[in-house]
């Protein structure tokens, strides 16, 4: 919920997901960047843009945006060094950062409906153990309010508490008009009227490099390129259209741009053949870098676990006292959105707990079933979650080398699911069978490094399987203070999921297209960065990638817009709705709480 204040930004939208129930978009709009809370499903996908799969598309473009662990050597073990300048000695590839910590403040403390604890665990006794009154080294006292982490997002000092809050407070402020009051000017109405809809705005894109009407901005270097700001007004966040690109130079102001150019190597195949497409955008803030939410993902995952006493799991996916500790604890401290969290979902695990000789570890294994009848009062949010959701599956992995996990997360026809490891409130590799596979890290030490994440994704129709397997990216990671950058590239061309026959039908359309896209101009390459600039914060987001137009991709195209026009934008409306309900359950619950975040200052003197 943290990140949403800063990077749920409706006017950007390059490194999305499968969109789930509680999502708003842009309309039909590919000039975005959205940078979703939940990066842990995070990936560039296909509802026409590379950036962002939507509802009908049949391709999934992946890559999970996030943060990761440098190679730096190869030794025999892995190692944490507590230090600012942190570095991993080991061959560890992929470690979710604030993916990982931001998902486990949603799903480590998130709510058990009665229904989900009757039917998980039917032979479930309550526990008998008395409250620990300290928890083991490494994690927060049991009795920590799950608001103290936003302490982190202002810089050491006097009143670090209060000056927190005044910043969230502004963050909040701007959230709620971005994410779900956007307005758009006449002039941008009739820039979308001209472009086809984000369903196939990329695979259509070359048709549309030379038509005037779009009103492209012709550079020297052969780009046509278009323009749109946004800025805050009243109640409502108003985006438009401007005749050159606007570096937003006040806060909350934002700026984007959507570029298609001839690759340097079009010639081979005709000018139209093969283009360069580009979008991104920055935005300019006063309150927290990106560097202030990975701490603040730190401090969460110090608080990601349940009760840590025995009786322990002895498998995982059992619900217990571990669970319903972890479920009383989000309910003390956020009851309205617990409230509501359990009024759409049935959560039938959130954690499992384990004691080995190194201590007690929490396997974060949330799993929780969206109630579809809860959307009805969201008729085309409804309607579009039960014609289609039912027959999606897709899943995500973090691993290293050695087969080791970091995350593994996924949505299988209508259940949610996230499996990491804490240990000692760190950060854990785990194997297949769910054990620690190496040493804790601390995710607000690390200073540098890459990852590989594995993604994949099918629809079931008509008996059949269809979508993409193998969406592999590398990605780099670099923090320094405030200012963070990561750069995800796919390093690999998918595979086409369909049955005989189809398949080669298949990959005689997409084939192409999917090669060039994973291998012209160096690979797809997702971009996003935090700049510490004296005060002020500019988030930047962005994706480049070479395109190979095909008539078949774009009949196809066609088809699948005929469909998604009629649902995408008032599906989109009942998102927003839904989704600001949730926001103003967790406002009141962060309202509620303000004054214990506030004696965080006191406490803080008395410890001196």
């Amino acid at each position: 919920m943290l990140l949403h204040a800063v990077l749920s930004l409706e006017a950007f939208d390059p490194s999305g997901r499968i969109d789930q129930a509680l999502r708003a978009g842009v309309k039909r709009m590919a000039m975005r960047a959205h940078f979703h809370v939940k990066l842990a499903h995070g990936r560039p996908r296909l509802e026409g843009v590379p950036a962002r799969a939507g509802h009908h598309a049949s391709m999934i473009l992946g890559m999970n945006s996030s943060f990761h662990l440098k190679i730096r050597h190869f030794l025999h073990r892995l190692r944490y060094q507590p230090m600012d300048a942190h570095t991993i000695r080991y061959r560890l590839t992929n470690v979710t950062i604030v993916a990982a910590a931001c998902m486990t403040s949603c799903l480590a403390l998130i709510p058990l409906s009665p229904a989900a604890a009757a039917s998980s665990s039917p032979s479930a006794t309550p526990a008998t153990h008395a409250a620990i009154s300290a928890a083991p080294a490494g994690f927060n006292l049991p009795d920590a309010n799950a608001f103290a982490p936003v302490i982190m997002l202002a810089p050491p000092g006097p009143d670090r508490a209060h000056r927190a809050v005044q910043l969230l407070d502004r963050q909040l402020g701007f959230q709620r008009k971005i994410a779900f009051h956007p307005q758009y000017s006449t002039s941008l109405d009739e820039l979308l009227d001209h472009l086809p809809p984000r369903q196939s705005t990329l695979i259509r894109a070359s048709a549309y490099y030379g038509d005037d009407k779009v009103g492209w901005a012709k550079l020297p270097d052969g780009a046509h390129q278009v323009y749109v700001s946004g800025v805050p007004r009243d109640s409502d966040f108003l985006y438009t259209t401007t005749p050159k690109y606007q570096t937003p130079e006040e806060p909350f102001r934002m700026a984007g741009s959507f570029a298609l150019q001839p690759a340097s190597d079009a010639s081979r195949d005709g000018a139209s053949s093969l283009i360069i497409g580009s979008l991104g955008g920055e935005l300019e803030t006063d309150t927290f870098g990106g560097g202030a939410l990975v701490d603040v993902a730190a401090a969460i995952l110090r608080g990601a676990y349940g009760d840590l006493q025995p009786p322990w799991d002895t498998t995982p996916g059992q619900f217990n006292q571990h669970d319903r500790a972890s479920d009383q604890r989000f309910r003390r401290d956020l009851p309205h959105l617990a409230e509501r969290i359990n009024h759409y979902l049935k959560v039938t695990n959130i954690l499992d707990e384990f004691d080995s000789a190194g201590g007690p570890y929490v396997l974060i294994n949330f799993r929780a079933e969206v109630q579809p009848e809860t959307l009805k009062p969201f008729p085309n949010l409804y309607k579009f979650y039960t014609d289609v959701m039912p027959d999606v599956t897709a899943n995500s992995a973090i691993k290293d080398d050695h087969g080791n996990y970091w995350m593994k997360s996924g949505f299988v026809k209508g259940t949610f699911y996230n499996v990491l490891m804490v240990r000692n409130g760190m950060l854990t590799p785990f194997d297949d069978h769910y054990k620690p596979a190496g040493d804790p890290i601390a995710i607000d030490k690390i200073i540098s490094g890459t990852h590989r994440n594995w993604s994949s994704a099918r629809i079931h129709r008509m008996g059949m399987d269809f979508g993409l397997d193998d969406l592999n990216f590398v990605a780099t990671y670099s923090r320094k203070g405030n200012s963070v950058s990561l750069d995800s590239r796919m390093d690999a061309v998918p595979k086409i999921v369909a049955p005989p026959g189809v398949h080669q039908m298949a990959m005689l359309v997409a084939n192409d297209f999917m090669r060039t896209l994973a291998q012209g101009n160096g690979g797809l390459l997702a971009s996003a960065r935090s700049d510490d600039e004296a005060g002020n914060y500019r988030f930047k987001g962005g994706f480049t990638a070479e395109f190979r137009y095909s008539p078949a991709l774009e009949f196809l195209a066609r088809i699948g817009d005929a469909i998604a026009d009629a649902n995408n934008s008032k599906v989109r409306a009942d998102e927003r709705k839904l989704g600001e309900e949730l926001f103003d359950a967790f406002l009141k619950d962060y309202n509620d709480a303000r004054p214990k975040i506030l004696a965080l200052d006191g406490a803080s003197q008395q410890g001196k």
